[in-house]
C-alpha cells in the first residue's frame, strides 16, 4: 500500500460531496457479514466504542475527503479506495449489530413515553418540511422518504431524519420555522433511544445465544471499521496535511455536543418482516476457525 506523503501542504478542501446512496441497516449488516466472518479469530478486536459516534465520524470523513474518487485513485493507486468508500454502509452494519446486543427489553411504558415525544414533534415538523420542500428550501425526495412508511420503528427513523434535515439546512431555514433547538434535541434523543431499543418487529429480548453471536459479529464489524478508517485518515493526511484531524477525526472523537446523539439521517424504514426473516438477518453461521 502506498505510504501517505509527509509534511504535505494543505491543498484545500475537497469539492462538495456527491449524493450517497442510502441502504438500510439490515441490508448493510447482511452485506458485510461474510467478510466479517472471514476474519481470523486472533485478529478480531473487542469493541468497547460508542458505535454511533464511530459511524458518524467515519461517514463525515468520507463525505469530507472522498468526493473525488478519481483524484484519490491517481494519487494513491494502491490504497483500497472501494473499501474506504463503503465505510458509511459498514457503520450502518455495525450499528445494526450493536442493537442486537441487548441485555433486557425496554418496557412498554418506556417505549410509549418515547413514542409520544416523537409523535408530538414529528407531524408538525414533517408537515412544515413538506411545505418548505414545495418552495424549494428542502429536498423533496428526502422529505417524501420521511413521510413514507409506518410503524413504531419507522416513526423513530423519521425523528432522526427530521432532526438531521433541519440541522443540515439550518442556514436556509433560519426564521422560517417555529421549532427550538431544545425541541430538536428532545426529538433526536427520543428517536435515538427508540432505535436502540426497537427492531422493525418490536422490542423482544433475544436469546442469550443470539446475543452472544451478536457481540461476536459486532466485534468483527468493528475490526473492519478500524482497518478501513485508518486508510481514510491516510487520504485525509495526503490531501489536507496537518489539518487531516479536522476532516477525518478519530472514530471516537466527539466533535460537538450533537455528535453523541447522531445515529445517521438515513436510518431506513426497514420493511416489516416476519420472525423467520428477522432471525435470518441476525443469526449467522459460526465464524470459521482461525488458521
Amino acid at each position: 500500500m502506498a505510504t501517505a506523503k509527509t509534511k504535505k501542504e494543505n491543498t484545500g478542501k475537497a469539492p462538495s460531496s456527491p449524493p450517497i446512496e442510502k441502504h438500510s441497516y439490515r441490508a448493510c449488516y447482511k452485506r458485510f457479514t461474510p467478510e466479517a466472518l472471514a476474519l481470523p479469530d486472533r485478529e478480531v478486536e473487542l469493541c468497547r466504542a460508542d458505535v454511533r459516534i464511530a459511524f458518524t465520524n467515519a461517514r463525515r470523513g468520507v463525505e469530507a475527503v472522498c468526493s473525488d474518487p478519481a483524484r484519490i485513485r491517481k494519487a494513491l493507486p494502491e490504497l483500497p479506495l472501494d473499501d474506504v468508500l463503503a465505510l458509511p454502509d459498514l457503520g450502518r452494519a455495525l450499528v445494526f449489530a450493536s442493537t442486537r446486543v441487548t441485555a433486557k427489553p425496554a418496557s412498554s411504558r418506556e417505549i410509549e413515553a418515547k413514542l409520544k415525544i416523537v409523535a408530538d414533534l414529528r407531524e408538525p415538523m414533517l408537515s412544515l418540511a413538506e411545505t418548505l420542500a414545495r418552495r424549494g428550501l428542502l429536498p423533496k425526495e428526502v422529505v417524501a422518504e420521511i413521510r413514507a412508511g409506518s410503524g413504531k420503528y419507522d416513526m423513530a427513523s423519521d425523528g432522526m431524519a427530521l432532526a438531521h434535515l433541519y440541522e443540515e439546512h439550518a442556514e436556509a431555514l433560519r426564521g422560517k420555522h417555529p421549532f427550538s433547538e431544545e425541541e430538536f434535541a428532545e426529538l433526536q434523543a427520543a428517536s435515538e433511544w427508540l432505535l436502540d431499543n426497537l427492531t422493525p418487529d418490536g422490542a423482544r429480548r433475544p436469546p442469550a445465544k443470539q446475543r452472544g453471536e451478536a457481540e461476536k459479529m459486532r466485534d468483527r464489524l468493528w475490526t473492519l471499521m478500524v482497518r478501513r478508517h485508518a486508510d481514510l485518515r491516510k487520504i485525509g493526511y495526503y490531501f489536507h496535511g496537518d489539518a487531516f484531524e479536522e476532516v477525518t477525526p478519530k472514530l471516537q472523537s466527539r466533535l460537538s455536543s450533537g455528535t453523541a446523539q447522531a445515529v445517521a439521517e438515513e436510518v431506513e424504514d426497514d420493511e416489516e418482516i416476519d420472525d423467520e426473516e428477522d432471525e435470518d438477518a441476525v443469526e449467522q453461521p459460526a465464524a470459521p476457525a482461525s488458521p
